[in-house]
């Protein structure tokens, strides 16, 4: 296999996936000679892999198509087939010098499943997001990256594109929409590894960005950790912009928002140390399968998406876990003014009144306050299964968790 010539504004390193040889395919060599130049392309690839590290600009996982050599008598490599190209931007460095000089005991790390539903979605992220998770995830961690076509029409849906990426990539359909919350858990479902990572499919991981994860959730089993969250600029998605270690919460209208920074909401913090959230953004985060299951998944009769980040960060907190997000992990995200999809503002209605019903306890009134029209819930199906959930857990109260976790929340 040949290195192919790229040529970008900025310097490209290329990274060759080796997988086993096709002997057959060698032609005019014994078996010496075939072990020779296996170890010459393992050598080979080692050295892109260290060029690739140092790099500041692109990264880039590329398969090429094997080529017939101008020299008749020159043997070649075919790979069992031939992959499409993988390609992002690298970040520029921009983490902070005590995460880059950190060392982790991976011995000790869990391997994982990366779970990203897609709907609507541009193939270009779909390939940087896959191509940077290549990229810069530890081999040994990584069981597997699903993709979850939840129900995408044909143009939408890039099966046979998806499926040769990359042999850690699988691909798997639902004939209808599930919506994004059942779909993460369709994915949760088809994987085994212990650590489970949910994420978005128009992300750029950075580099390192599971092992400080990973290292946290060492010894705590009911923890959620997230990283801290970038920007990608939705017009200019090559840029990466890193952002202040901030807190999620939320309001009395349901939504989500980003509260502050680590160091406003502690004066004793210590940058990067992890730090508490209040509210995940529901995006991306990890955690312990036997947690995840036992802690009770995501309310399976909410639809579509929305309150399911905060259903799932007050029963987290108050039923006898924590979340955090961990600074020396960062990965960019584009936030992006218009979703690619339908959205059915009813489904976040139901969500809602589901989420009210179960976990505010008395300070449901504050959120009728803000929406009236949430007061009837005669529309949010039956909770008796969720109820049932928060008694065995002996999950703590509303007040808890406002005096406790999220004191800001009492002066909204």
């Amino acid at each position: 296999m040949k290195v192919e010539a790229v040529a970008p504004a900025s310097m490209v390193f290329i990274i060759l996936f080796l997988w086993q040889i096709d002997a057959s395919a060698l032609t005019g060599k014994c078996e010496e000679d075939n072990s020779a130049l296996l170890q010459m392309h393992k050598a080979r690839a080692t050295d892109l892999l260290q060029l690739h590290a140092a790099a500041p600009s692109r990264g880039t996982a590329l398969l090429s198509e094997p080529k017939q050599p101008e020299n008749k008598q020159e043997p070649f490599v075919v790979l069992p087939d031939a992959r499409q190209i993988l390609e992002f931007r690298m970040p520029q460095e921009g983490r902070s010098e005590a995460c880059i000089q950190r060392t982790y005991n991976m011995s000790k790390m869990p391997r994982v499943a990366v779970i990203i539903p897609y709907l609507n979605e541009s193939l270009e992220l779909l390939e940087h997001t896959v191509g940077s998770l290549i990229n810069n995830t530890e081999p040994s961690l990584l069981d597997e990256i699903l993709l979850i076509d939840d129900g995408n029409e044909a143009d939408h849906a890039f099966a046979s594109i998806l499926k040769r990426l990359h042999p850690k990539v699988k691909y798997h359909r639902n004939a209808e929409r599930q919506g994004l919350i059942k779909a993460k858990a369709t994915g949760a479902d088809l994987t085994k590894s212990p650590v489970i990572v949910f994420m978005e499919p128009h992300f750029i991981v950075n580099r390192f960005w599971l092992e400080p994860l990973l290292d946290r959730l060492h010894g705590a089993p009911k923890l959620i950790v997230v990283p801290v969250i970038d920007a990608l600029p939705e017009q200019t998605p090559d840029r990466y912009e890193y952002v202040e270690s901030t807190c999620g919460g939320f309001g009395w209208n349901l939504e989500f928002n980003w509260m502050g920074t680590a160091l406003e909401r502690n004066f004793s913090y210590h940058s990067p140390d992890p730090f508490p959230m209040p509210c995940l953004s529901g995006g991306i985060l990890a955690m312990w399968r036997d947690w995840w299951q036992e802690s009770g998944e995501y309310d399976d009769q909410m639809t579509e998406w929305g309150s399911e980040h905060i259903e799932m960060s007050l029963r987290t907190w108050r039923c006898g876990g924590s979340v955090e997000a961990v600074p020396c992990s960062r990965v960019g995200h584009m936030f992006r003014k218009q979703r690619p999809y339908i959205f059915h503002g009813e489904a976040a209605n139901r969500n809602k009144k589901r989420l009210i019903s179960v976990w505010l306890d008395n300070y449901k009134d504050k959120v009728y306050k803000e929406h009236p029209s949430l007061i009837d819930n005669s529309d949010m199906g039956d909770i008796s299964a969720r109820l049932a959930l928060k008694e065995r857990l002996q999950c703590k109260s509303m007040d808890w968790y406002v005096k406790n976790v999220y004191p800001e929340l009492d002066k909204k």
